[in-house]
Formats: structure tokens, C-alpha cells, sequence
């Protein structure tokens, strides 16, 4: 059974993290783009938009994956930037914080689902 949306406090404060971390991201790399204060921007970013997901119930899927894409090119552009251009470092940052943060969301999951079962 699906679970649909609907709006509460956390849905509303996820929805500004989210909102948020983009606005810094778009100004960030269209204002400072490569330069120390992007990447620390970037990070940043890359926070929100995790800490918007964890909050996000249930986190639909559709922005779910865009959310750890992003997430992941993210860090992945703070460490190009941070070890002086190495693609193949910034290549394996982007894909080992992919499959971290989606096994942490999957996990998270299973521990709902779970749950229940618990005290049984």
C-alpha cells in the first residue's frame, strides 16, 4: 500500500531545506564557481538537501534519486576543487557517496518496515 503526501511541519521543513540548498548551489556556482568558498558552499548544499530528505515522509522516490545525484556531484565537485583537479579522486567520491547514502536510505526503510515487529 502506497503512502501518500501530506503537508505537516516536517514536510514543510523539508521542503525549505530542499529549497534552500538549491538556491545556495545555483548562486554558488554561478557567482564563485571553483573557488574555496564554493566548495565550502557546496557542502553545504549537499547537507541541506540530505537533512530536506530525512525530514521528507515518506520520501518519494522522484525526489529521492535527484536528491542523492545531487548529493553525490556535490561532494564530488568539493573534492576536484579541494585536491587540486584530480578527476579520478573526485570520480570516486561521487560514486562512494552514491551507494553510501543510498544504502543509508534503503536501510532506513527496511527499519520502518520492520518496525512494527518489533515488540511482538
Amino acid at each position: 500500500m502506497k503512502k501518500t503526501f501530506t503537508w505537516s511541519v516536517s514536510n514543510g521543513f523539508a521542503v525549505l531545506l530542499l529549497t534552500v540548498g538549491t538556491i545556495l548551489a545555483i548562486i554558488t556556482l554561478g557567482i564563485s564557481f571553483g573557488s574555496p568558498i564554493s566548495v565550502d558552499a557546496m557542502v553545504t548544499a549537499a547537507a541541506l538537501w540530505l537533512a530536506g530528505v530525512v525530514f521528507l515522509h515518506p520520501a518519494p522516490v522522484r525526489i529521492l534519486i535527484p536528491v542523492i545525484t545531487l548529493v553525490s556531484l556535490s561532494l564530488g565537485y568539493a573534492t576536484y576543487f579541494s585536491t587540486s583537479g584530480s578527476w579520478l579522486l573526485a570520480i570516486l567520491a561521487t560514486i562512494i557517496t552514491a551507494g553510501i547514502i543510498s544504502y543509508g536510505f534503503s536501510l532506513r526503510k527496511t527499519i520502518r518496515q520492520h518496525h512494527s515487529h518489533w515488540y511482538d
